[in-house]
């Protein structure tokens, strides 16, 4: 009885070391297939990619209009008169790039960027254009109809943007700067203002208002959904009504507007 005994525990434990081999086996086959990437070139050609680099030569003045480009912009002031522009474009699909190319055109007064449709693609096309400018810090900007991130800095000219389908990031401007129709979060950096002021309206999500400590300018915050949050110490907000408020920096001056936002204000000190 004792040996039969002894017999069957030593099957029983044969079996469970060959069952937990087995499934030890298949974890590690999992992980390894979990992480494993396709043989050759596979991995490598699994997007398809287009560059393009341009230089032209401007004006102080000069004024950069970029619209209707599926993907992010980026647009940086650079010392010079040299506009650099650089096009990167991804798809999945390499006979998606035969569609929506972004094209340059050097005009009188400075230079149109915008995103080409023929009439000939297909309906489903799965593509990202991404444009980044490096051009002289005494051009103006306008962006409209982006889908994506709108960056700029370094510019002295005026900005205008709307219909940005992400968020703004702005700073080190020293011109008028209006922003409508944003879907994503708005920053701005805010060291100095002309006389005609910063205008920042119809945004989904929350807007910052970075401010310099020695910036005098006039704010009106109207038409919020979640309210203000003020940081800056010593400055004082009047309500002028239910979600407006009023306010003064130094001596006053320019006025910033900021309007019908779904998310906060966030007032501080850059």
């Amino acid at each position: 009885m004792k040996d039969r005994w002894m017999l069957l525990s030593l099957v029983s434990g044969a079996l469970a070391l060959l069952i937990m081999g087995s499934y030890a086996k298949q974890q590690r086959a999992e992980s390894v297939k979990l992480d494993a990437k396709p043989a050759g070139n596979e991995w490598t050609s699994a997007m398809a990619d287009q560059e393009e680099h341009k230089t032209y030569q401007l004006t102080a003045g000069a004024h950069i209009d970029v619209f209707n480009i599926s993907g992010p912009v980026s647009v940086e002031g650079t010392d010079g008169s040299a506009a650099e522009v650089s096009i990167y474009r991804t798809a999945p699909n390499r006979d998606d790039l035969a569609y929506r190319k972004v094209s340059v055109e050097q005009t009188s007064s400075g230079l149109t960027i915008t995103q080409k449709n023929d009439g000939t693609e297909r309906s489903a096309i799965d593509l990202l254009n991404r444009v980044v400018l490096k051009v002289p810090r005494q051009v103006s900007v306008t962006g409209k109809s982006i889908s994506g991130d709108f960056n700029v800095s370094g510019i002295t000219g005026a900005i205008d943007l709307n219909g940005i389908s992400g968020s703004v990031d702005a700073k080190r401007l020293d011109g008028a700067l209006t922003v409508s129709g944003v879907s994503g979060n708005v920053r701005v950096a805010v060291t100095r203002i002309d006389d005609t002021g910063l205008r920042v309206s119809g945004v989904s999500r929350n807007v910052y208002l970075g401010l310099a400590s020695n910036l005098n300018a006039e704010l009106s915050l109207g038409n919020t959904t979640a309210g203000v949050s003020n940081k800056i110490e010593g400055l004082a907000l009047v309500a002028a009504g239910p979600s407006n408020y009023s306010g003064r920096l130094g001596s006053g001056g320019p006025r910033i507007e900021v309007s019908n936002v779904t998310g906060f204000i966030v007032l501080q000190r850059i």
